[in-house]
């Protein structure tokens, strides 16, 4: 990467947090039914463990390994993706390759190229700002 980083993005430990924090609270809800036959501290213990077990069914915590030593930055014309716990070398992504931008949950970012594949930035802090800085990075790369 030859120019200075416009932005430089990393994973959160706060957004692996809130993402648990949902998969509890849709947890707890979704039991919720059962809370008449069962006391409140049994259906909260219950909620915690059918938790973690989801958690550990969908690998979120080597996912979170996998990908919390990931950085994204942002130079005028590219994204550039390096992860030390990767053996490749850093993966540059052109921004006039970049289709579109959404926000996946309240910690992701899905980028969509051109030749129909998706890359996923995650655990991102504030995804919605990275959403509109990309766009905007966007935009201003299609006008040069």
């Amino acid at each position: 990467m030859s120019l200075e980083p416009l932005e430089i993005w990393r994973p959160s430990l706060q957004a692996f947090g809130l993402r648990c924090c949902s998969i509890f609270l849709v947890t707890y809800v979704m039991i919720s039914p059962a809370w008449p036959f069962v006391d409140g501290t049994t259906a909260f213990t219950a909620s915690i463990a059918l938790c973690v077990i989801y958690m550990f069914v969908l690998d979120d915590f080597t996912q979170w390994l996998a990908h919390h030593k990931s950085i994204w930055t942002l130079a005028p014309n590219e994204l550039v993706y390096e992860n030390i716990h990767e053996d490749m070398e850093e993966r540059a992504l052109p921004l006039s390759k970049i289709s579109s931008v959404h926000q996946r949950f309240l910690w992701n970012v899905q980028l969509r190229m051109t030749n129909g594949t998706a890359v996923t930035m995650f655990y991102l802090t504030n995804p919605k700002a990275v959403c509109e800085t990309l766009r905007a990075a966007m935009a201003s790369e299609a006008e040069s």
